[in-house]
């Protein structure tokens, strides 16, 4: 995606501000970049056992919540600090799987069928107001990961672990110390507030193709 520097340099003052809306913008800009950082990182070693969404979901919410942290440079300042972010994610992922100590790890397909993202995204997004119309899937994908860090703590908590994850309502309840029927609404309301922000990411790339 082409945006000039002077624009990633107003984004990225602003992001370091606390803006969220620039901080989505920026990664929907470098979104192709650090999807195939997160893919090389991987490697064809660890390519069954971790998933790249999952990875780059978990860092999209780490620049979300350390913004703060990052100083602008240069046009490449931001990639650099989010790629630093992906490296302390991908070991972290390393060292869980490590201690599993077994072979009953959750393998990953490598083609059949459509991720979890990808089924959230066509389950919970496919109207004609969102991306998945008008965007390639790697951009709908990426899109989706950034607007998802960019919820709210509670509404991202939802989506992660009950519209994603599969965990029973039940238990994300407990967790949460709320009702079934309260954590029902909250992600009513996460899906709304998602969709809201993927019909502007349709926008963003729709004006920089």
């Amino acid at each position: 995606m082409s945006v000039s520097p002077t624009t990633l340099a107003g984004w990225c003052r602003l992001a370091s501000g606390g803006d969220h809306d620039a901080v989505q913008k920026l990664l929907w800009a470098h979104q192709a970049r650090l999807g195939g950082y997160v893919r090389r990182k991987i490697g064809p070693d660890w390519k069954s056992r971790i998933d790249a969404e999952d990875l780059l979901q978990e860092a999209y919410i780490d620049i979300f919540d350390g913004i703060a942290s990052f100083e602008y440079r240069d046009e490449d300042s931001f990639y650099y600090w989010a790629t630093r972010i992906i490296d302390h994610r991908f070991i972290d992922q390393i060292r869980r799987l490590r201690r599993k100590k077994r072979d009953a790890l959750r393998e990953v397909s490598g083609g059949a069928g459509a991720s979890k993202h990808e089924s959230f995204l066509n389950n919970y997004l496919a109207d004609s107001g969102t991306p998945s119309k008008y965007l390639r899937h790697a951009e709908a994908v990426s899109a989706m990961l950034a607007c998802v860090a960019a919820l709210p703590p509670d509404y991202r908590e939802v989506v992660r672990r009950y519209c994603l994850g599969g965990e029973s309502l039940a238990k994300v309840a407990a967790d949460m110390g709320r009702s079934e029927d309260a954590v029902r609404r909250l992600s009513s309301r996460a899906i709304a507030q998602l969709r809201d922000a993927m019909r502007r990411a349709s926008r963003f790339f729709s004006r920089h193709d």
